[in-house]
């Protein structure tokens, strides 16, 4: 790197290490917490033959149609990665494709009748489980929706770092 470049990049502010550990420890949970979410996940659908890749990818077509790219942008996942899931759900019978009127090239996926279905099972197990889940937690309408802006704005946030700006490259 040159040193012009060097000096114009600004320097990373140092955090007192209390701040840091507290923040290590909070990622770690979510961490952990999502290991969690995905192995539940993985209890409430096994006997649909379906996976949790591919139940979050129906899940964020169940309203709409979308094309691969916009599911990957959905998911925070490439459209690579997507095409791989939504072509065993194709294969599952599970999604259609659809004409875009956009792009002639980039089809719209959707939800097939026997998606729709499978939709329908998991999202009444997944009802169930909520209500158990945040029953037990004393969580009402506006903590959940205080949580899930601040994990947003945490991921968005994590979304606009610039890695050089901490590896010094």
């Amino acid at each position: 790197m040159s040193r012009v470049l060097a000096q114009r990049r600004p320097r990373p502010t140092r955090v007192d290490e209390p701040f840091v550990a507290s923040f290590q420890r909070l990622v770690g949970e979510v961490f952990r917490l999502n290991g969690e979410l995905l192995r539940t996940a993985e209890q409430l659908c096994c006997d649909l033959d379906i996976t949790p890749a591919r139940w979050q990818t129906i899940a964020v077509i169940r309203e709409q149609p979308m094309t691969a790219a916009q599911i990957g942008r959905q998911l925070g996942l490439s459209r690579q990665a997507v095409q791989q899931t939504l072509r065993k759900l194709k294969e599952q019978g599970l999604v259609e494709l659809l004409p875009n009127p956009a792009h002639q090239r980039a089809w719209l996926i959707g939800l097939s009748p026997a998606g729709k279905r499978v939709m329908a099972e998991l999202y009444a197990r997944q009802a169930e489980l909520t209500a158990r889940f945040t029953e037990e937690l004393n969580l009402n309408r506006r903590d959940v929706d205080r949580l899930r802006d601040q994990l947003r704005e945490m991921r968005e946030a994590a979304q606009a770092l610039d890695p050089d700006l901490v590896t010094g490259e």
